[in-house]
């Protein structure tokens, strides 16, 4: 892993994540929003004995990172006169950002979700004026309908995490990180299909080329970590972990490649470390997270993530759900704290 410098950039070029690609993403997601903000973390640093800092992705319009990849995707689609319908499947944060770009670009939007699909999420997309179709078992299945859907209608397909303009828009992250914090050693960013990663990765290979990125991923979703083993995208069987954001049945090809590349460490974690680390930032650092969002934290919170020097963990999203939150805060903190 590691790739850095020339070789990474090539990399990026190679897999359509174009110099040019990342600045028109910037240019579409500074339109829609500034930067995130990024806090340093007193009981994190205190705790690892090096300045952690928070990446806190829950305050965008979808309160998710979703929204970078979803307008850069929808914005490169203006810019090259492909109009028309959006569909997109989703677990949830990806179908929102979807909704929320096609509303402001005037676009009707379709979302496949899982039929078990997060109520918070399905109720805010539809909220963004998106049609919702609930379909299949887990987001495999509510991707396979959509694409049938895009076959008969000829809509525009936006990818989740499988689209370098995609992965560009999510490479924003990666830079407003290296513009408010130079020095920084480490990024920890959770995975999913992998477009986070990817994104970040990309982003330090170009503005920050000192900087590492560590993966999280859970032990019932770890399609990236197996696949970077193996050479190529293995697919599981099926999924099992409360992080919905986090839970496709394999990355792509693309992702896979970026983020086996230009990555340090890929870790996994349980369901049971994600929820501490949830109640640890609520009541520690007055962050609200969804699982997925509260996964880096817990990498933190485990010892998962060795380094020194500064590091960032990315919160990536704060649709959380009453029932989790409300799991999260009965669960004991780590060693016992509270």
């Amino acid at each position: 892993m590691a790739g850095t410098g020339g070789d990474g950039i090539g990399l990026l070029r190679r897999e359509g994540v174009t110099e040019d690609r990342l600045a028109a993403a910037w240019s579409a997601v500074r339109e829609v929003m500034p930067p995130t903000p990024l806090v340093e973390s007193p009981t994190l640093s205190a705790r690892l004995g090096r300045p952690v800092w928070l990446k806190l992705e829950g305050v965008t319009p979808v309160r998710a990172f979703k929204v970078r990849g979803a307008i850069a995707k929808v914005a490169e689609l203006e810019a090259l006169g492909l109009d028309g319908p959006l569909v997109t499947a989703s677990a949830g944060n990806h179908g929102l950002a979807v909704a929320f770009a096609g509303r402001r670009y005037g676009r009707p939007v379709t979302v496949f979700v899982p039929a078990a699909a997060n109520p918070v999420k399905v109720a805010a997309i539809r909220g963004e004026g998106a049609e919702v179709v609930a379909t299949g078992a887990d987001y495999q299945e509510a991707s396979e309908a959509a694409l049938e859907h895009v076959a008969h209608t000829g809509a525009q397909w936006v990818h989740p995490f499988d689209d370098p303009a995609v992965i560009a828009g999510q490479a924003t992250v990666g830079r407003e990180i290296a513009e408010a914090l130079p020095g920084v050693a480490q990024v920890v960013c959770a995975i999913g299909g992998g477009g986070l990663a990817a994104g970040v990765a990309a982003g330090l290979a170009v503005y920050a080329p000192q900087a590492r990125l560590v993966g999280v991923e859970m032990d019932g979703a770890d399609s990236m970590l197996r696949s970077v083993d193996a050479g190529h995208v293995v697919v599981l069987d099926a999924v099992r972990t409360v992080a919905d954001g986090l839970a496709p049945r394999a990355v792509s090809e693309r992702t896979r490649a970026l983020v086996g590349t230009l990555s340090q460490a890929l870790v996994r974690l349980t369901d049971d470390e994600l929820f501490p680390a949830m109640r640890w930032l609520a009541e520690r650092e007055r962050v609200l997270a969804e699982p997925s969002g509260a996964a880096t934290t817990a990498a933190l919170l485990d010892g998962k993530v060795a380094g020194d020097g500064p590091v960032v963990a990315v919160v990536s999203g704060a649709n959380v759900t009453p029932a989790h939150l409300r799991q999260a805060l009965d669960a004991a903190l780590p060693d016992g704290e509270g």
